[in-house]
């Protein structure tokens, strides 16, 4: 099962949304959500690892197409952001 999880900043109320991490029933050759951070608009997004590309590396923001940095699940302590403070994780729920 995969989790469904929510980054928040107490400081400056930054959102992530609910973001889908991990896989389902199928396995991770269907769906690999794995955690990333856009360095050019600062935003946290899920990437399919399971996407077999030429140069997995060179993963790219939808929003600013940005290079994307993967993140180490959901244990990584992670900075706001908008203002670098730390951001908290809540497990909102799983899914299949």
């Amino acid at each position: 099962m995969g989790s469904v999880v929510e980054y928040r900043c107490a400081a400056c109320a930054f959102s992530s949304g609910r973001l889908s991490l991990g896989w389902g029933k199928a396995g991770r050759a269907s769906y690999w959500g794995g955690l990333a951070l856009c360095e050019g608009c600062k935003q946290l997004s899920v990437v399919d690892l399971a996407v077999t590309q030429p140069d997995r590396r060179d993963r790219r923001c939808e929003r600013c197409h940005g290079l994307l940095k993967l993140l180490e699940g959901i244990a990584e302590e992670l900075g706001c952001p908008q203002c670098g403070k730390a951001l908290r994780h809540s497990t909102l729920g799983s899914w299949v």
